[in-house]
């Protein structure tokens, strides 16, 4: 490329206004926002030109002085044409072990927007490929670090940033919405799967408090995920002294649900039919209901006590259960990391939780590093806490936020909850199809 040339592109790219949004308490701080993939755009170095590198190799040189190697194999079995790449379902149309391993680009090019524009000639034909310049960033920044992320969002705009929170964080600014908003409009689902993204839990307020709804409400955006339980569960007083501790009046302490299966319901949702008011009592009658979120207390527990949190993110604990002449049971470490060490998923239930099987040396440092993290959980402050009233839903990351209830006398207090599980995946899948729509 010709210095003129590069001289008048680095002229307006560097007058793109710098990007520097940050999120407090946020677990990873990048280019994010309401309409983030404009900022994006702006935030992200284009490409100025590429040259052929030793080891078949393309370096691609961005105006940020920064460059990026790529291996030519890989960049032919990520061309984006639609000969490679079906349009509508992004599924991989080329043969990968068809390529020769050893391909060579047959030219270059980087166009005035930064595109990376490359011609193979393969089985007697050329064959082209154009790679956008904050794709080819993205993953030359995840060579160099080596950082892979675990997607490619190019379909879709950013999501908003995850909130770590606490009980006054939470109260700050409470993620509720009322049924009418969600079920009226697009604008109200996606602003209502935004909180639940966002903050791992979600209210909804006055929805109509009769039986069956709740799988209505669910059918809006996913579908009920069938368990042992059924497609639904009611919790709510059983005489049965065998019954389930939570369909009883007894304390139930901060929980993630069904660690002992192959994997937990991404997604919980617990909608209130009935519950004694208690400004008709003039008390506290019990059954509050509570919810903590777990990665902030892992976070906690990283920055103060490392070694505990190493020991509750390597020592897979035991979940086992019960259930009509079922028995279920998985090993899952307390904090689950992904491949990158971020915290993705919390696996904690006493009541469920086996004899630990590990080396001698490991069970004192695991019941310290046990003890740190529930009494960081248990305090009042790291709580939403409240009475859920008829017509309130509740919807909660169950891999993320903890949840429990206080105890009550159920000859005093009438408490009728229905729950049931989502599979998670469905829901931020309609969540990223809303922001998609909204931004087009």
């Amino acid at each position: 490329m010709a210095v003129k040339n590069l001289a008048h592109i680095l002229k307006q790219t560097f007058n793109v206004t710098r990007c520097n949004l940050k999120n407090t308490q946020h677990t990873t701080l990048r280019c994010k926002s309401v309409a983030a993939d404009t900022v994006q755009s702006q935030c992200t170095p284009i490409a100025v030109t590429a040259l052929p590198a030793s080891h078949q190799t393309v370096r691609v040189i961005f105006n940020n002085h920064k460059t990026a190697d790529f291996k030519t194999i890989w960049l032919r079995d990520n061309c984006k044409c639609s000969v490679c790449v079906h349009e509508e379902t992004r599924q991989k149309m080329l043969d990968s072990p068809s390529l020769d391993v050893a391909i060579k680009p047959k030219s270059l090019t980087v166009t005035n927007n930064g595109n990376l524009v490359i011609t193979w000639h393969e089985n007697g034909q050329d064959h082209v490929s154009t790679f956008d310049s904050s794709w080819l960033y993205r993953y030359g920044q995840s060579f160099i670090h080596e950082n892979f992320e675990s997607e490619d969002n190019d379909d879709h705009p950013k999501r908003l940033p995850v909130v770590l929170w606490d009980r006054t964080e939470i109260w700050k600014s409470l993620p509720e919405i009322s049924y009418n908003e969600v079920m009226g409009s697009d604008e109200g689902l996606k602003q209502w799967l935004g909180m639940f993204y966002q903050y791992g839990i979600a209210i909804m307020r006055n929805v109509p408090p009769v039986q069956g709804q709740l799988v209505e409400l669910v059918k809006h955006f996913a579908y009920v995920k069938e368990t042992q339980y059924g497609v639904t569960f009611d919790v709510m007083h059983e005489p049965d002294p065998q019954a389930h501790p939570a369909f009883s009046g007894l304390y139930l302490h901060h929980h993630t649900d069904m660690n002992y299966r192959e994997k937990s319901p991404g997604m919980q949702l617990l909608h209130c039919l009935k519950a004694t008011d208690p400004k008709s009592l003039g008390y506290d009658p019990g059954g509050m209901s509570f919810f903590v979120d777990g990665f902030r207390i892992a976070k906690w527990l990283e920055d103060n006590e490392p070694s505990a949190f190493h020991i509750l993110t390597s020592t897979p604990a035991r979940f086992q259960i019960k259930t009509k002449g079922k028995r279920y049971s998985q090993l899952w470490p307390i904090i689950t990391l992904n491949q990158d060490g971020d915290v993705c998923e919390i696996h904690y239930n006493n009541r469920t939780m086996g004899p630990l099987q590990a080396p001698s040396h490991i069970i004192v440092p695991f019941y310290h590093a046990y003890k740190l993290f529930s009494e960081k959980m248990r305090h009042p402050s790291s709580e939403l806490k409240f009475h859920m009233v008829p017509g309130d839903l509740v919807a909660f990351n169950n891999r993320r936020v903890l949840h429990g209830r206080t105890a009550f006398d159920p000859t005093k207090v009438s408490r009728h909850l229905v729950g049931c599980y989502v599979d998670i995946d469905e829901t931020f899948s309609l969540y990223d199809s809303l922001l998609a729509k909204s931004h087009s």
